[in-house]
């Protein structure tokens, strides 16, 4: 069983609960001046659309809604590819610290490459067979060494006993958060050498949808698509070891959203 359903359920139902409790204050603030003005936008969050949604207005109270939500899971995505993990695997760890030492000259090394990937036009592309030949050539050699301490979000030995090290990232990542994420990657192969291990970005969903294909601007500068990065169907399939676990995480969705369907809608109207 790659999708463990009564844990993933409860945990969408308690963030559900989350959502009702803190329902009636969801309509203060910024919140309350979006619901009130389709011409206005709670900093540059973009969600000004004055045509559509002053013709439908739960359009922005739909939108609202999906926020609350959306903030409830994006603390929770870990535990969910933990979940499933460790039903696959037989074990996972949620944030997971990476310890360990290597040399400072790896370490620079390290920082040169991610500084280059956006150092004008002549820049580095990411090429992580090709990094990794370079920096754990030099792993094992005498000398000043760094303490190396690199947090997992999930971490479990999958069955065929590779380490696996998984950050998961919002699939609109600025330029700094997917350079740290590739130096992390880089590190973490560099500490845990010689052991094989897999270090990976992944991402909960594809925001160009099922069929189109991702393609954040900012991530390509950074990770190599064929080696540290998995997207949406991709990703959670890779953490069940299954072609069918992604099917089964949304049917948690799906019923959840069928059980709890008239209490959500009732919260839509009394922001309404």
């Amino acid at each position: 069983m790659t999708v463990p359903f009564p844990i993933i359920k409860k945990r969408l139902n308690t963030n559900v609960d989350n959502l009702l409790a803190t329902g009636s204050r969801m309509v203060s603030g910024l919140f309350l001046s979006e619901v009130i003005s389709p011409f206005r936008s709670a900093g540059q969050s973009g969600e000004s659309s004055p045509f559509i949604k002053s013709l439908f207005p739960e359009i922005r109270l739909a939108a609202m809604l999906e926020r609350s939500l959306n903030t409830a899971l994006g603390w929770g995505w870990d535990k969910i590819a933990g979940d499933i993990a460790m039903a696959t695997h037989g074990n996972a760890e949620v944030g997971y610290f990476v310890e360990g030492q290597i040399p400072a000259a790896a370490s620079n090394q390290i920082d040169a490459l991610c500084a280059d990937y956006t150092s004008g036009d002549d820049h580095g592309r990411p090429h992580t067979e090709d990094e990794l030949k370079l920096i754990l050539a030099s792993v094992m050699a005498p000398g000043a060494r760094e303490i190396v301490r690199e947090k997992d979000d999930v971490f479990y030995v999958s069955n065929d006993g590779v380490e696996i090290h998984l950050e998961i990232k919002t699939p609109k990542p600025n330029y700094d958060q997917m350079r740290a994420a590739k130096r992390r990657i880089l590190r973490l192969h560099a500490v845990r050498a010689p052991k094989s291990v897999k270090a990976i970005v992944g991402m909960p969903y594809n925001p160009n949808g099922l069929f189109g294909e991702y393609g954040w601007p900012t991530t390509k500068y950074f990770v190599d698509f064929d080696h540290d990065i998995l997207v949406g169907r991709d990703f959670w399939n890779f953490v069940g070891d299954s072609s069918d676990t992604y099917e089964g995480l949304l049917e948690c969705f799906l019923e959840v959203a069928e059980q709890r369907r008239t209490e959500l809608v009732a919260l839509l109207e009394a922001a309404a």
